[in-house]
């Protein structure tokens, strides 16, 4: 039973971290000037990436992201993008920060052609802290300790 247990509680680290997701898309090929634009993103609440894929002739002279709560309650910040991936590859990338949680509108804007915009939910990014770990086992240890007195007191009257 212990060693069961220990097993659990080594292996429960690796389980917590798998919550945290690969970017996903929230625009999807549309058209910028010359190119087909698409947008990706994990929005964590904190710091989030956007990826801006390009498809077509050429690099426009600079990508930049903005971002913007749909409620209005903060101004609208602007990130600048750094080219990742091969020279024939058109993928920007930047991380965002997302003060909390709910819908917000991002843009990315290619210079001198336009811009795509969408909205994404910011989520929590799935890994759980020390205070929400205890929080939610405190149930099953609860179970645990009260079942353990059960054996022990009918052990006591066998």
């Amino acid at each position: 039973m212990i060693r069961r247990l220990a097993i659990l509680l080594l292996l429960l680290p690796a389980c917590l971290h798998a919550h945290a997701g690969p970017p996903f898309p929230i625009a999807v090929d549309r058209p910028v000037g010359p190119w087909t634009v698409s947008l990706w993103t994990d929005p964590d609440i904190g710091t989030g990436v956007v990826f801006v894929i390009l498809e077509g002739p050429g690099q426009p002279g600079s990508v930049r992201v903005s971002a913007r709560p749909v409620d209005g309650g903060l101004p609208e910040a602007v990130y600048t993008t750094e080219r990742q991936g091969r020279p024939e590859d058109a993928r920007y990338f930047t991380k965002v920060k997302f003060a909390h949680g709910g819908k917000w509108r991002l843009r990315a804007t290619l210079e001198g052609h336009g811009s795509v915009e969408s909205e994404v939910e910011a989520t929590p990014d799935g890994v759980l802290g020390p205070w929400e770990l205890g929080l939610y086992l405190a149930p099953f240890l609860a179970a645990g300790f009260l079942w353990g007195k059960a054996v022990l007191r009918r052990r006591r009257t066998s």
